[in-house]
């Protein structure tokens, strides 16, 4: 199986800017698109096979703990 990893700058550059095109194709809303529109590195998003990936920061349990994996999680 293939997995296809890209962010939202690099999709950016594809639909040549057009924030509102990324955002119908993500099937996300576009200020979800701006919020992550600077984060090349894919600290907190990342694109896995056309599916928008979000890191949400410490939820649950792990919050207030040291050393918890920052994971990524679907976006809803």
């Amino acid at each position: 199986m293939n997995v296809n990893i890209q962010t939202i700058p690099e999709l950016l550059i594809k639909t040549r800017g057009n924030q509102a095109e990324l955002a119908r194709i993500l099937k996300s809303n576009r200020t979800t698109i701006r919020k992550y529109h600077r984060d090349k590195e894919a600290r907190f998003h990342a694109i896995v096979n056309g599916v928008l990936m979000v890191h949400r920061g410490a939820w649950g349990e792990s919050a207030g703990r040291k050393g918890h994996k920052n994971e990524l999680a679907p976006s809803a």
